[in-house]
């Protein structure tokens, strides 16, 4: 079965970008950036999505979002 993984944390590893950062630059709570972090989140809204792409110059949401096999059935 294919799951869903957004790879924010990824990303930001790449652009030496930290959580902290990332909520000054968007606005976003910290605690909430973390939870995409460790996909921890049900539903994340397209507005909290676009604060992200705008912040990281992100202009093709491929790179957030991956399909991963998951295990759960």
């Amino acid at each position: 079965m294919l799951k869903i993984r957004l790879t924010l944390d990824v990303v930001m590893k790449e652009r030496g970008i930290t959580q902290t950062k990332l909520s000054e630059l968007t606005g976003i709570r910290q605690a909430t950036i973390s939870d995409i972090c460790r996909n921890a989140r049900q539903e994340i809204s397209f507005p909290v999505l676009e604060k992200i792409g705008e912040a990281l110059d992100i202009k093709d949401l491929s790179q957030l979002i991956c399909f991963e096999e998951s295990n759960n059935e």
